[in-house]
């Protein structure tokens, strides 16, 4: 659990001390020809990549719970009752931990910023807390966050076929990462917005598995067992 904490925080601190929020802004905002952000209303990236995109997670989300609901039932799935569970508080944990945090975080989108054409001062988390402004809610980045919630498949591969975690996590990154590069490109969201969403998602689905499964107790059970196993038996002759 230390990792992602310890990542999450390093990679939020670089990105603050290297500005790299407004110079990756600053960079797409040049490249959309400096008056305005061109791909906010953009039919393609609006309606089929952000609004379809939401969609998408919606109908997986459905069928997530229809899944858990079915393991108490259909014999093929119970074994997957107990994983079915963690991936649903995984992901509902991280949208709705990312949807509160918005909402109090007081931190502006990029198409807000006086910067690119808003009227609001670029201010970020958590010195936007202290303003006495009202900025907006855009931190972290909600729309990356519906996919990045799905990293917890990682540990549901783990529970049952180890060698296919990196398979099921990877689309969950690949889909976090359109969204998020969508977002960006509309002047939604700053880098950080999405990394903080990646980083609340990894934490959690961390959490969740280490909560439901408690890994450590087993690696101390294969701990003992070999322990067991090296002793070697005394015997005593009368």
């Amino acid at each position: 659990m230390l990792v992602p904490f310890i990542f999450g925080v390093l990679g939020l601190f670089l990105i603050n001390s290297f500005g790299l929020d407004l110079k990756l802004a600053s960079w797409i905002f040049a490249l959309e020809g400096g008056e305005g952000w061109q791909l906010r209303h953009n039919p393609f990236f609006e309606h089929v990549l952000h609004n379809g995109g939401r969609h998408l997670v919606t109908v997986a989300s459905v069928i997530l719970i229809i899944s858990a609901i079915a393991s108490n039932f259909v014999g093929k799935l119970k074994p997957y009752r107990k994983s079915l569970l963690m991936l649903i508080i995984s992901v509902a944990s991280t949208i709705l931990l990312v949807r509160y945090g918005k909402e109090v975080t007081n931190v502006s989108c990029p198409w807000d910023v006086a910067l690119f054409g808003g009227t609001k001062p670029f201010m970020e988390f958590p010195a936007s807390l202290n303003s006495g402004l009202k900025l907006g809610q855009c931190y972290p980045g909600g729309h990356s966050s519906g996919a990045f919630a799905w990293v917890a498949l990682y540990y549901f591969g783990l529970v049952h076929k180890p060698e296919w975690r990196f398979k099921l996590l990877l689309p969950a990154v690949i889909i976090g990462i359109v969204f998020a590069t969508t977002q960006e490109l509309r002047g939604a969201h700053f880098l950080s917005h999405d990394l903080t969403s990646l980083w609340m998602a990894w934490l959690l689905a961390t959490m969740t598995y280490s909560v439901m499964y408690r890994p450590w107790q087993a690696s101390e059970a294969t701990e003992s067992v070999t322990i067991d196993a090296d002793v070697p038996s005394l015997k005593l002759t009368l």
